[in-house]
């Protein structure tokens, strides 16, 4: 049902549209010094909203200035113009004429350049970042330089320095461009690189495995950048073979043999691992996967496990039956649930005997219910109505700021159609009532839905304001319980308008917050 109150709309509306008028500068026009500072105002007529926009004709050569309008003269003498642009209406504008004279002699102020750091202690070969501040000049460029050239270290035209491949104590100046007499230098002291012994580690230092099986070894090396290893089997390929990144692969015999990893940034250090490898052991291969089944939302994460039994080798291959549109699953047996319901088998196959397997069902679950969590904070929020939320249904109340009153509110929410639609509350009005008093009929609540889009609004009649202690009025919504809207579906909610009128004074623009709406089991 929708109630219309003609004149309280019309009323609403002219609060909230603003007229933008004209734009008025002042001074119109104003004589500076190079490198002084002229404040300027502006007034926008017939508009609540009177901010405007500062701009100087010509860019930052002729002049720059401030979001309040304090305007700063270039350094060379002209006449320029100041523009002052309605913020809301783009097209209202105004503009006041500068003239800038040159400075005076004896009134130009001394160029100080500061480099920060002035001190800094790096090792060989690493950079560090300096600034330079110039004062007394609107040119704040410098040029950076390194005393004794690129020997010394080189520097950026950004003042990153660079040091050399040796220790020492190097300096760096920064150049004012206005004033080349105008300088300030940092000291850079770069220490030596510390010679370390090169070691090497293997883990494990010992293991075992099966004719043709694999074990995976790993090398550690210190004391210096370079943490490249050259891998060997001694004795040749007879004794099995081992890959660039330590994968012994053990040959068809049984045996003890050696694995080593060979610094490359130092041949004489190097490291080994003793492998035993064992005859196979023939036996019947079973896989058992656990658990058999499980549910997860969409997009969710669960973890399998396979134990495989009649073998040494306990790899299996793991896959899901349909491909990646019913999910993937991990090397370890984590499966990634896909975007929409169902039930899906995932499949682990013993990499010892293929035909050996075992399967897993997993669910993805229509949604159910809905969980939200309320936004934080003190201001306006749309929080969950515990004691008529249910099921797939979500009630929601507006409270308003602790300790401010008003006479009533409205807004306009918008949802995804797709996934949720609006619903009524208490099963008449897509609105409810819950702090104001409305007064004799014809009373002030409105709601309507259009598509995706619910407009409400509740104002009372003539009663003092009410206090904002509590629900000031609630909408509900319903998510759709779908293969469509899957379990762990986030519902999109957008506040699109939203005003209240304060206890005095007329209606206001106003920020909700909203909360996140998900789709349950």
């Amino acid at each position: 049902m929708k109630l219309i109150v003609p004149l309280l709309i019309g009323a609403l509306a002219a609060c909230t549209d603003p007229d933008s008028g004209p734009v008025t500068v002042t001074p119109k026009t104003a004589t500076v010094k190079a490198g002084e500072k002229k404040a300027f105002s502006a007034s926008v007529k017939d508009a609540k909203e009177s901010r405007v926009l500062w701009s100087v004709e010509g860019g930052d050569s002729h002049g720059t200035i401030t979001s309040s309008g304090v305007y700063t003269a270039p350094a060379e003498a002209g006449t320029y113009t100041v523009v002052a642009t309605n913020a809301v209406d783009t097209s209202k504008k105004d503009t006041a004429t500068v003239k800038v004279e040159p400075a005076d002699v004896g009134e130009t102020p001394t160029v100080i350049v500061k480099v920060t750091p002035e001190t800094v202690t790096i090792g060989q070969g690493t950079v560090t970042d300096l600034t330079a501040e110039v004062s007394g000049s609107s040119i704040t460029a410098v040029q950076w330089s390194v005393e004794g050239g690129d020997e010394n270290g080189t520097v950026s035209s950004t003042g990153r320095y660079t040091a050399p491949n040796k220790s020492g104590t190097f300096t760096v100046t920064a150049t004012s461009v206005a004033d080349a007499t105008k300088k300030a230098s940092a000291t850079i002291t770069v220490e030596p690189v510390v010679v370390e012994e090169v070691k090497v580690a293997v883990s494990p230092a010992s293991g075992s495995t099966t004719w043709d099986g694999t074990v995976q070894l790993t090398a550690t090396v210190t004391g210096t950048n370079n943490l490249a290893v050259q891998w060997a089997v001694e004795g040749g390929d007879a004794n099995g073979y081992v890959s660039s990144t330590g994968v012994y692969r053990a040959p068809k015999k049984t045996g003890t043999f050696t694995v080593t990893a060979t610094s490359v940034a130092d041949a004489t250090k190097k490291a080994t691992a003793t492998i035993r490898v064992d005859p196979v052991v023939v036996e019947t291969v079973t896989v058992t996967v656990s658990p058999k089944t499980g549910t997860v939302a969409q997009d969710g994460a669960f973890t399998l496990s396979a134990q495989v039994t009649g073998t040494n080798n306990q790899a299996v291959l793991w896959s899901v039956e349909g491909g990646d549109a019913n999910g993937t699953v991990s090397s370890t047996g984590v499966y990634r649930a896909p975007r929409r319901v169902g039930s899906f088998t995932v499949t682990a196959t013993s990499v010892a005997d293929a035909s050996k397997k075992d399967s897993a069902v997993i669910t993805v679950p229509a949604a159910g219910t809905v969980n939200y969590v309320d936004p934080t904070g003190t201001g306006w929020r749309l929080v969950r109505n515990a004691s008529l939320s249910s099921g797939n249904t979500l009630v929601l109340d507006l409270v308003g700021p602790t300790g401010q009153s008003g006479r009533g509110a409205d807004l306009t929410l918008g949802l995804d159609a797709a996934t949720a639609s609006w619903s009524t509350v208490g099963g008449t009005e897509y609105v409810a009532n819950g702090g104001y008093d409305l007064g004799a009929a014809p009373h002030l609540l409105k709601s309507a839905v259009k598509g995706s889009t619910l407009s409400v609004g509740v104002y009372q009649k003539g009663a003092a304001a009410h206090a904002y202690d509590g629900a000031l009025l609630s909408v509900a919504l319903t998510v759709k319980a779908s293969a469509e809207t899957p379990a762990g579906t986030v519902v999109p909610l957008n506040v699109l308008k939203a005003h209240a009128l304060p206890a005095s004074g007329s209606l206001q623009a106003i920020n909700v917050a909203v909360g996140t709406i998900t789709a349950a089991q």
